[in-house]
């Protein structure tokens, strides 16, 4: 064994990364897991810096905190790795060596070096598995370099706490955290700026402060796009300066006129450059970089592959996407892909929200999620692996026009489809051609008919039933009315058959079966795409039944194959939910469904005939329901509200939304309506609702908790999709 242990004492991780350290450490790994059988997780003392000799961690753990951290300088001989006796020999360095130990590195965290690592696809625990005559995939390329030399270099003369690169970073960060405007943070770095005498390496605004840190990937794709959502400004239309469309110009007023932005100012009798403004800009994150990162550590990597290399042990039961049928159809239609477990399935979210404070202003700005289902479902869904991929602007909501801004992830998906992207992957230590593809949406109501394109507003609002929807339009009320819950019964239920419980008519249709993609295609056949754009010609409301486009998802060669293409988010479904139910029987105003309005349109559909309001003479006498209450037994379930105490951490302070003198449940969240139907629900209104009241409810409860528990068993789900029909049928008989 080679006696010269003077790389022990090299310091500096651009020095670390020198053959003379990288070769050292390899020597010492050799002799500490000389006794140990190779690939089986044999761990041993960590000697790093940070470890000390008092963790154990295997081979390729106890390697990558050697590189990045660097190892005990005074740990020798090795006496925890098997090592009694040592003969030093001759320790001395050559005055080469003794170069590497000048440039110490404290300021360097292991967090900031993993950041680096990121950004420049260099990793230290695979820099010796790679080939340093490989052109494509250089061992040390010269941003790794660049952004090391920021990492390690002083804030200022002396400053032992922060690096420049750390510093601004951190700055960052605190802009982000604490909603910090450009303007102020542009000021505070010009404070610092001059307080560190003007270090011209040092940014003085927030643009350069951005510069900084472009190399680590923490930058965006600007992408101009038409004010009326027309167009995007890229490709054929990168260079134009108006909407072919609508004709808007892509500028705001006042900005540059000309390609060089300059424009002649008269007062000053010079040119001025006048830089031109875009009216709407959407911002895109780029996908494909984002997932090869999520193959530089090799222990992500590994997890990357967990969906296949698991023993599932009962498959009746469901845990995770991969089990689902809609995964096994994509498996089974495209076998290359599915032969590979490293390619990448992911879910797309979006939703519109209020980014200000003030709710009552009219601006929605619509983030578009993405989730990789490679991963185990106790990480897939935590926010280190859910990806921002774009970000469209406001302030108005892009509705039918969404697929405009949809079109550079698209493309994305296309060319990870069709030919791939080399990539990295640090559990195998090889290369390969990753590939991905898109499984399905996921989204409240409303966005399920701007990505479906089949209009979730209207007589047919239900893109399952689609045509066959049961609908009747409601007089008074002004809006239509659903009802055909016993089309989903068994079709010998003995409810088919009852008229006078239900709308006086027999029910004999079978459920309606869903439309492929295939068919959906097919019914396209021929029929030319809208028009996209808020200002376009609107001649008719739909193309056909209640299409209102075709989907650009189906640009995507395997999307007609998907089993499942559209899925709904159950939060916003519990949440509505809630409120009805709540709005109903605590009588709140402008959340009951129980009108006066609704009860005259129970005389127009016939039914519920001890409902109907009495006129008498210009006013309504409205008979008392089952389900409304008095105002003690409201009292009651406020009381009990304002007394609920869970655990931390299990919902928010349900308590402080109800409200003793009001008499109201008022600024429920979402999370919190989703705790309430589920578990607060029966104790709340039991012994207070009738039973013919309270038990559909508890059986909706009850379908809901069932329906968001970490594993569903087949037989379970194939009897709750018979339970749930009969729960509604039972809520139209109240």
């Amino acid at each position: 064994m080679d006696n010269d242990r003077s790389w022990m004492h090299i310091q500096g991780l651009r020095n670390r990364l020198q053959p003379t350290y990288r070769n050292g450490v390899q020597n010492f790994l050799d002799f500490a897991f000389k006794d140990t059988i190779p690939n089986t997780g044999a761990k041993k003392r960590c000697p790093c810096l940070k470890c000390r000799n008092y963790i154990d961690h295997n081979r390729e753990t106890m390697r990558a905190h050697l590189l990045r951290v660097g190892m005990e300088p005074d740990y020798n001989p090795w006496i925890f790795h098997g090592e009694e006796q040592l003969d030093m020999g001759n320790m001395e360095m050559s005055e080469e060596e003794g170069d590497l130990f000048d440039d110490e590195d404290p300021l360097v965290s292991e967090e900031m070096a993993a950041l680096v690592h990121d950004a420049t696809n260099v990793v230290p625990e695979n820099l010796n598995d790679r080939d340093e005559e490989d052109k494509d995939h250089p061992e040390i390329p010269d941003k790794f370099y660049r952004l090391m030399k920021d990492a390690e270099e002083e804030l200022f003369s002396g400053c032992k706490t922060f690096s420049r690169l750390e510093f601004i970073v951190t700055l960052l960060h605190l802009k982000v955290s604490g909603h910090w405007h450009d303007k102020s943070f542009t000021l505070l770095l010009s404070a610092l700026h001059k307080a560190f005498n003007y270090d011209p390496k040092f940014p003085k605004s927030s643009r350069e402060a951005q510069k900084c840190t472009k190399d680590l990937g923490l930058n965006y794709v600007k992408i101009h796009a038409c004010v009326n959502h027309c167009i995007l400004y890229r490709k054929e239309y990168e260079n134009v300066d108006s909407c072919p469309t609508c004709e808007e110009s892509r500028w705001k007023e006042g900005s540059g006129e000309f390609d060089d932005s300059v424009t002649f100012s008269e007062s000053q009798g010079t040119s001025q450059r006048i830089p031109r403004i875009p009216r709407l800009v959407l911002r895109h994150f780029p996908l494909v970089p984002r997932l090869q990162r999520l193959f530089m550590s090799s222990k992500i990597a590994k997890h990357m592959r967990w969906h296949k290399d698991r023993k599932r042990v009962d498959k009746d039961v469901l845990r995770h996407p991969s089990d689902s049928k809609a995964w096994e159809k994509l498996d089974d239609s495209f076998p290359d892909f599915a032969a590979d477990p490293r390619n990448v399935r992911l879910g797309l979210s979006t939703d519109g929200f209020n980014p200000g404070a003030h709710l009552g202003t009219k601006y929605s700005i619509w983030p578009v999620f993405l989730v990789p289902y490679n991963l185990p479902p106790w990480m897939c869904m935590t926010s280190p692996y859910i990806m921002l991929s774009l970000l469209i602007p406001g302030p108005k909501s892009p509705g039918n026009d969404i697929d405009v801004f949809l079109e550079p992830l698209i493309d994305e998906f296309q060319e990870l489809w069709e030919v791939g992207v080399k990539t990295y992957d640090s559990h195998s230590r090889q290369n390969f051609n990753m590939k991905a593809a898109l499984l399905w949406t996921m989204s409240d109501f409303p966005a399920y008919g701007n990505l479906s394109c089949w209009s979730t507003c209207g007589k047919l609002a239900c893109p399952t039933c689609h045509k066959h929807t049961w609908h009747k339009r409601l007089k008074h009320g002004s809006k239509e009315c659903f009802k055909g819950t016993r089309m989903f019964l068994e079709p010998d239920h003995r409810w088919r058959n009852d008229k006078k419980s239900f709308d006086g008519e027999k029910e004999r249709r079978p459920p309606p079966i869903p439309l492929s993609g295939d068919e959906i295609l097919e019914a396209f056949d021929g029929v030319p795409n809208v028009i996209f754009g808020k200002k376009r010609k609107r001649t008719d409301r739909y193309l056909f039944d209640q299409w209102k486009k075709l989907s650009i998802f189906f640009r995507l060669p395997y999307w007609s194959k998907l089993l499942i293409r559209h899925n709904l988010d159950v939060m916003h479904i519990e949440k509505n939910i809630c409120d009805s139910i709540l709005g109903t029987i605590l009588d709140i105003p402008n959340k009951k469904k129980d009108t006066l309005k609704a009860r005259k349109d129970l005389k127009e559909m016939n039914v519920h005939h001890n409902l109907i309001p009495i006129k008498i003479g210009d006013k309504y006498a409205i008979p008392r329901a089952p389900y409304q209450l008095t105002s003690i037994e409201r009292r009651k379930v406020l009381e009990f509200l304002s007394k609920v105490k869970v655990p931390d951490g299990y919902s928010s302070n349900i308590a402080r939304c109800a409200s003793m003198e009001d008499g109201k449940i008022s600024n429920m969240k979402s999370h919190d309506c989703h705790v309430f139907l589920q578990d607060l629900l029966k104790p709340a209104f039991q012994g207070i609702l009738p039973k013919e009241v309270l038990e559909p409810l508890v059986e909706l409860s009850l379908f809901f908790k069932q329906l968001c528990s970490k594993t569903l068993k087949i037989d379970v789900l194939e009897k709750m999709e018979k339970s749930i029909a009969i729960t509604l049928s039972k809520l139209e008989k109240v």
